[in-house]
């Protein structure tokens, strides 16, 4: 366990804290979210933060005026957050326009309780799990290597598709179960559990059968930890929804039946997995500290008496099996624990798996980190339950007024309250009680291995399974990156792609999107240029989907072999034609939504002169563009591409690029056709080791001097702790408020190429629709939090062609989140009012974040 950055707020907001419970939550979509409270005038106003830890200055603030909020809980997709608080309101808080830096309460979705403190909360399940197996690592295909478990979604509408809704319990033992339909459709039931007095701790997890189970706690040793099993049966044609409840057998903790009790309350009790009823996690605290201990469900064959054996035999019923909870083991004496987060990775935990993981010091999603009073988080293992790792929270510096109205600078030490893994579990964050946020990467692997600067090729192996992983089921891979250094990304992208080829096509193809936003994310960390080749592909991908859809076919198509869009995406994969008229089809479209993608065909056309003036360097594989020389697919698209925009220029002479001609007796399009069609024959796995031909370099070689050559406009990684820590060695200290700079996009102004822009020379540019906003645009922009590419926050007011500003509007062209931010490139808000304010020392309220009072 290494710690990587600390982030605290402005020294002015000396009285912010977490107050006595401190709640977090961390999404699958790399959002954290977690509550702080502030006194002004002697009254305590507590606020909801949301932020992506790889920008944990650029925070969401909003004021919380409910009660003190008890529970934090995001759905599958990491994006939307359910709170609940102290007087029964539960919240569903969304992003505003796809924002993930703004954020606001939907009212239609609320739940209120009255007189109830809300104790645990849970989405709905949405019927998917796909287990993590660590002992199918050699498994060529993954399909099997990470293979979707039998799983019944919570409620399960016609044709198998689950219903959205969330469940909340209460102290007194209400549950209440709502459904949300629609933005303004729910339909809600309530239904109260058989409890002997008022309940102090509650979890929520989801059986296999779709079923919820619920365990409560009224925190007295000598008391049983009661569970329930929830059966949900809606009726969708009357929209009405009941709950049935089933009781399972209690727990009675063995510590209660010892002669002398040192612990005298149950302080935390949870379920180990939030899709398992089976395992259980009890936390016993006293005047001394605290103990764990583990309890796992079991079925047992009822035995009967023999003088009914005889006649169970001989009416030929099956024996009755019932179930019943079993200690397993419990940990060593700790220091009192102030919480405790379970890895969440969904892994199958069988006995062979447990043993697997011994032996290859494979431990990622094993771990229960826990907050310990002395002021130290431990790493446990979540099966035997012994020590991993210890990490001791270090000094902090604080400002504290004197008797004399002056100011001391103070050493204090800052007290750990709140610890939450990540979803792949390769990092953690905690929480201290002045509200500052400390972030670690976890090793998956033992200790001696992550002293290494460079990773073994076990831990390489290990980390590419982790991210494989990421790329089949959609989670976020950020957490996973924290433990490759610059030197290993090209070694993981390598074993990556290795992995990547042994799939079917099928597979290649669905994976195609993510695995080229990956590769922009490994590319940023080894600081080369092969990122703008992928983004150069995946904007490519979106547009000849686009380009396709325009055509239209001159008569009805009753075939896919008669459609001309498949007819021209052949001909660019077979064809070995050179002269681009021959290939002209007569494809009807409307001008209209031609002139409306001029800007698109422009960029394609100057990527292409680019290309083709690059071919001289082909030799430097650092220079942008030489990853696409050799790519026959790519090149294929590109051909096909250049035939549509010929088409389309005959038709209508506004849609054809434009192009700054040096020679009056060269048409450009066909000419650059021809060379394209000439490289794309030279390319291809065959011709991987081959040199181009050398009349081919002579031509290419030729290009600048008969049309001007656009210099290629790069894009700038994104400022985040990814790219801080390249540039910087221990631990980062970030404000939050205030963005750094970022020194990789200044290290990069400084490197020159022939036909390649220095970052920024430009101003701003739209990479999304291919306009240049100039170096002060008047307008907000959004930027993409894992790529790094700029659009604008409202693009135009009746665009032509919906389908492409429509297909951009949740996430980027790599799959990341948007974040709004102001023309200078920071956070609207603070540009507005956060920096400003802060220089001043004015910073009240908001803190000079992001804040909205809802």
């Amino acid at each position: 366990m290494e710690q990587i950055y600390k982030v605290g707020w402005p020294r002015n907001c000396n009285k912010l804290g977490h107050g006595e419970n401190a709640v977090c939550a961390w999404s699958s979509s790399n959002l954290f979210a977690f509550t702080t409270e502030k006194e002004v005038n002697g009254y305590v106003k507590q606020f909801l933060n949301i932020l992506n830890p790889n920008q944990p200055w650029d925070v969401f603030c909003s004021l919380y005026k409910g009660g003190r909020i008890s529970c934090l809980k995001w759905d599958h997709t990491g994006i939307r957050l359910l709170s609940a608080d102290s007087q029964g309101m539960c919240c569903v808080w969304t992003m505003n326009n796809h924002m993930s830096n703004v954020w606001s309460k939907k009212t239609k979705h609320c739940t209120e309780l009255p007189g109830e403190y809300v104790l645990a909360v849970g989405w709905l399940h949405h019927g998917v799990r796909v287990l993590f197996h660590i002992d199918k690592m050699d498994v060529t295909s993954l399909y099997e290597r990470f293979n979707r478990a039998e799983f019944k979604p919570s409620i399960m509408q016609y044709g198998g598709k689950h219903v959205d809704g969330y469940v909340a319990v209460t102290g007194t033992g209400l549950v209440c179960v709502k459904l949300l339909h629609s933005d303004n459709e729910t339909t809600s039931c309530q239904v109260y559990l058989n409890v002997p007095c008022y309940q102090r701790l509650a979890d929520v997890t989801f059986t296999s059968q779709g079923k919820i189970a619920v365990l409560m706690s009224d925190g007295v040793i000598e008391h049983y930890i009661l569970f329930n099993e929830l059966e949900l049966v809606y009726d969708s044609e009357e929209a009405k929804l009941d709950i049935n409840v089933n009781t399972l057998p209690s727990l009675p903790l063995k510590c209660a039946s010892e002669e002398q009790i040192i612990y005298t309350v149950v302080s935390h009790a949870a379920f180990v997995s939030e899709e398992s009823q089976d395992h259980v996690l009890v936390c016993l605290s006293g005047p001394t500290g605290s103990k764990f201990e583990s309890w796992l469900m079991k079925k047992e064959v009822v035995q009967l008496h023999r003088s009914f054996q005889q006649s169970t035999v001989l009416s030929g019923s099956s024996p009755e099996n019932t179930k019943s909870w079993k200690y397993v083991t419990q940990s060593s004496h700790l220091a009192k624990v102030l919480n405790f987060s379970v890895s969440s990775l969904t892994m199958d935990l069988s006995s062979s798996e447990n043993k697997i993981s011994q032996d290859s010091n494979f431990f990622s999603g094993l771990y229960i980190a826990v907050a310990l009073s002395d002021n130290t988080v431990q790493i446990l293992h979540r099966i035997f339950l012994s020590s991993r790792a210890t990490h001791s929270l270090p000094e902090t510096e604080g400002i504290r007024n004197t008797m004399s109205g002056k100011k001391m600078k103070v050493v204090q030490k800052s007290c750990v309250q709140h610890v939450t893994f990540s979803p792949i579990s390769c990092a953690m964050i905690a929480m201290d009680s002045s509200a500052g946020l400390l972030l670690y990467k976890v090793f998956p692997w033992n200790n001696a291995q992550s002293l290494s600067p460079n990773l073994s090729s076990q831990a390489l192996q290990q980390v590419c399974q982790l991210l494989l992983y990421c790329l089949f089921t959609g989670s976020e891979w950020w957490d996973v990156l924290l433990l490759v250094q610059q030197n290993d990304a090209d070694k993981v992208m390598e074993l990556v792609n290795t992995e990547m080829n042994k799939q079917p096509s099928s597979v290649q193809q669905i994976l195609h999107s993510r695995f080229l936003s990956l590769k922009i994310t490994l590319h940023q960390m080894s600081s080369d240029y092969g990122a703008a080749d992928c983004h150069i592909k995946l904007l490519f991908d979106a547009i000849s989907l686009v380009f396709r859809s325009l055509v239209r076919p001159p008569q009805q198509v009753t075939s896919e072999e008669n459609d001309p869009a498949v007819k021209l995406q052949n001909i660019g994969c077979t064809s070995s034609e050179t002269d681009i008229s021959k290939l002209q089809q007569n494809v009807d479209t409307d001008p209209q939504s031609l002139l409306s993608m001029q800007q698109l065909i422009q960029w394609v056309a100057d990527v292409t002169l680019y290309l083709l003036a690059s071919v001289p360097y082909h030799i430097q594989s650092e220079r942008p563009g030489s990853s696409l020389l050799k790519d026959r697919a790519w090149l294929s698209v590109l051909r096909e591409l250049l035939v549509i925009i010929r088409v389309w220029g005959l038709l209508k002479s506004a849609c054809s690029p434009i192009f700054h001609v040096l020679d009056e007796n060269i048409e450009v399009l066909p000419h650059i056709f021809h060379l394209i069609t000439l490289l794309w024959q030279t390319s291809g796995e065959d011709n991987q080791s081959k040199e181009l031909p050398e009349s081919l370099i002579k031509e290419c070689y030729s290009v600048p001097s008969q049309i001007h050559i656009p210099p290629l406009e790069t894009v700038t990684p994104v400022n985040g702790v990814l790219s801080h820590m390249r540039h910087s060695s221990g631990v980062l200290r970030f404000d939050f408020g205030q963005a750094q700079p970022d020194m990789a996009f200044f290290t990069r102004r400084k490197q020159r190429m022939d036909f390649v822009a220095v970052p920024g020379s430009s101003g701003k540019i739209d990479s999304l629709q291919r306009l240049y906003l100039g170096n002060k645009p008047h307008q907000d922009l959004k930027e993409c939090t894992r790529c790094g590419i700029v659009t604008m926050y409202n693009s135009l007011a009746k665009p032509t062609v919906k389908v492409w500003d429509q297909r951009f509007v949740r996430s980027c062209l790599c799959g990341g989140l948007w974040r709004k931010v102001g023309p200078t490139g920071l956070p609207s808000s603070l540009n507005r009012e956060g920096i400003s304010s802060a220089a001043n020392g004015k910073v009240a309220d908001k803190f000079g974040i992001t804040s909205q009072r809802p």
